[in-house]
């Protein structure tokens, strides 16, 4: 008989290992289709949607006759620490409200204070796909040199005379999303059907896109063994299938099955924050099943209340 991780058990692992399976409380699950993205449920979050899409659009009828309207401190468009930007496709800034004497610099190997590559990562939004998304790194709000989480969104925009741009703006500190979590599950997912096991090391890689604010994408096998876990690596390679919470369920065997059943949906547990093994917190978190060089794995990826 299995016996409940958090007594007495077979496997010793550390403290982090242990306490990350004795504290860990699986709800019950509910599915979404892999193919709906859901809906922001912040409004400062769909404020900054809009203004992007509303800027996209003045740029789509008005080309740069428009960017004089984006300096405009205390307009529609540059309120506070609340500013658009924008950049050609080549990393070239055009716009930059808050520090006019930099604009028309190349910033596309700029980076955050961790090492994050963003200027690569907003032309590649803007670049591939449907030209939109999320680019999550630390940044530095005006007149404060001390850098925090920054969450901005990204879209593509083409000039009447035919020019293409990205346009962004961010929120500092923001609150997290659902969505947040979707895009950057389907994001591995997708790097790991082009490079297989290869791209592990990708999704370890903390200056990658993968790890923001206390978010991080892991991968499970189809059997239960931890593959990916950059936050907790101490868990990685042990077979997690049989491990139950202190009240006997089972956590890793649920969310499998909840991916082989349904293909993608959503898993509410308590699970400790990274940097802080001994204190679980309650997590929302997007599972997704993948192929990996033939092999079905489960991707994903969560976030703390």
């Amino acid at each position: 008989m299995n016996k409940p991780l958090g007594s007495a058990h077979p496997v010793q692992s550390g403290l982090i290992c242990c306490t990350l399976v004795a504290f860990t409380l699986l709800w019950p699950t509910t599915a979404t289709r892999a193919d709906e993205m859901p809906d922001y449920e912040h409004q400062s979050i769909r404020a900054i949607v809009e203004l992007v899409n509303a800027a996209a659009a003045a740029i789509e009828t008005q080309g740069e006759a428009v960017f004089p309207d984006f300096r405009i401190e205390g307009s529609r468009w540059f309120q506070g620490d609340r500013y658009l930007f924008v950049w050609d496709l080549e990393g070239n800034r055009q716009v930059y409200p808050p520090d006019l004497e930099h604009e028309r610099q190349n910033l596309l190997d700029l980076q955050d204070i961790g090492g994050k590559p963003i200027g690569r990562m907003f032309v590649r939004t803007a670049r591939d796909g449907d030209g939109q998304g999320w680019v999550h790194y630390q940044w530095n709000r005006p007149h404060d040199p001390q850098p925090v989480w920054k969450s901005t969104y990204i879209t593509r925009a083409t000039a009447p005379d035919g020019t293409t741009y990205l346009v962004g703006s961010g929120l500092y500190q923001p609150p997290m999303e659902k969505a947040f979590l979707v895009q950057e599950v389907r994001a591995a997912a997708s790097l790991l059907e082009k490079q297989g096991r290869a791209a592990f090391e990708r999704l370890r890689d903390k200056r990658d896109r993968f790890f923001f604010h206390d978010t991080y994408v892991f991968v499970t096998s189809d059997s239960g063994i931890e593959l990916v876990n950059p936050a907790f690596p101490a868990i990685e390679g042990r077979n997690l299938w049989d491990a139950r919470d202190m009240d006997g369920t089972y956590i890793v065997r649920n969310y499998i099955t909840l991916a082989r059943e349904q293909g993608s949906g959503w898993v509410h547990y308590l699970w400790p924050r990274p940097g802080m093994p001994e204190r679980p917190a309650r997590k929302t978190t997007y599972v997704q099943q993948v192929m990996v060089d033939g092999e079905p794995m489960i991707v994903g990826a969560g976030m703390y209340e």
